[in-house]
């Protein structure tokens, strides 16, 4: 009887390990699953942020071309009203569209920043979430891949 408990014992015990070890041999699968999944997440976070830093420096170019453009087209109106010397009528409707453009590209402008601001802010949540996974499920030598 002693022999049959103990050999039940073994038994359960030797199940336990195969229990313990097929769970470590999922963990590892899981981990080696969402440390490269964390891996393409950061790539494509770090994509994201480079192409909202450009959008904010292509917005920054086009405000400062269009505000020269629109400042370019006063100074010819005004020189326009020296030389042709045009009614009040005329030089007022020329001022008031000049104004109008210019408003508009404010306003443009503005939205297109916040715009890119928002983006950006949102990729760098993104690069810090994915930074988390990779040194939650990534080995040590693979944070060394992590560049900046």
């Amino acid at each position: 009887m002693e022999g049959t408990s103990h050999f039940g014992t073994n038994h359960q015990a030797e199940r336990v390990a195969e229990k313990l070890q097929l769970e470590q041999s999922l963990k590892s699968k899981g981990n080696v699953h969402a440390c490269r999944a964390s891996q393409r997440d950061f790539q494509q976070a770090r994509d994201r942020l480079k192409r909202a830093n450009r959008d904010l420096g292509e917005t920054a170019a086009f405000l400062v071309a269009s505000l020269t453009t629109v400042t370019a087209i006063q100074a010819v109106i005004s020189l326009a009203n020296k030389e042709l010397e045009l009614s009040l009528g005329i030089l007022q409707l020329a001022f008031l569209v000049y104004i109008v453009i210019f408003v508009l590209l404010l306003v443009l402008g503005t939205w297109r920043v916040a715009d890119a601001l928002h983006r950006r802010a949102k990729a760098e949540r993104e690069l810090d979430r994915t930074k988390k996974g990779i040194f939650d499920f990534c080995p040590v030598e693979e944070w060394s891949k992590i560049e900046e």
